[in-house]
């Protein structure tokens, strides 16, 4: 059974990448491409999907080249067990639809809010941040949360130096996404934050970090491309 593999995190990102490299080619791909997706060596590629064979999670056949040309080439897929087993980690998985539909009402509400402090969102994503399923809308709730108690301290000077930090990283890409859950211990800090969201943020902190964790690469982009939405709907 899928439950009985044991992944380290380093493991599962290979494994996504993998499979949304598949499902993208729409074939099985050559250990080099997950080597560029994830920025390192062929040779480190090549082990870590033989190590993922070897769990049953990959397989790997040799092809020929069109026309038969030129040597032939070993590539990878993930196999049912590894798309059942990364269902189990990540949860539920939105279709297209479903995240569009849901980051269009968060989007939508921020921009009937222009020029209140949005208290009323914060109130209803902070309710429902722990009835979610789906590890992406979690973290984006979180992230939203996070932003929005941002805004209502703009002014204010350590939120300040809070905010010229984060901006330093330049787009929100996933080093940002990991620097706010570590802001949202510092908000906790911080003198007049909303101090009913800052104590749930740090309640959701840990499961918020494994939800980053386990993301899928599609995923991933989806939340860091919301994220730069959001602050450009408040105004941050």
């Amino acid at each position: 059974m899928s439950n009985n593999v044991k992944l380290s995190s380093r493991q599962r990102d290979f494994l996504s990448h993998l499979l949304d490299l598949c499902r993208e080619a729409e074939a099985p791909v050559r250990y080099t491409d997950v080597a560029r997706a994830l920025d390192v060596s062929p040779v480190t590629a090549y082990e870590m999907l033989r190590l993922l064979e070897d769990k049953g999670l990959v397989r790997s056949e040799t092809v020929r080249p069109q026309g038969h040309r030129g040597r032939s080439v070993v590539v990878f897929s993930p196999t049912e067990k590894a798309t059942a087993l990364l269902a189990e980690l990540t949860g539920d998985i939105l279709s297209e639809r479903e995240w569009e539909e849901a980051k269009a009402g968060v989007l939508e509400t921020l921009e009937r809010g222009k020029g209140t402090d949005y208290q009323d969102l914060v109130s209803e994503l902070l309710l429902r941040i722990p009835e979610h399923k789906s590890p992406l809308l979690f973290a984006a709730d979180v992230v939203t949360v996070i932003i929005l108690v941002f805004y209502e301290l703009r002014d204010r000077a350590a939120a300040k130096k809070i905010l010229s930090t984060l901006r330093l990283l330049g787009p929100p890409g996933w080093a940002a996404l990991y620097s706010l859950a570590g802001f949202s211990l510092a908000l906790s800090l911080v003198e007049k934050a909303n101090r009913r969201a800052t104590s749930l943020l740090l309640s959701y902190s840990q499961q918020f970090r494994e939800h980053l964790d386990n993301l899928t690469g599609d995923d991933k982009a989806r939340l860091s491309d919301f994220v730069y939405e959001v602050l450009r709907a408040v105004g941050l």
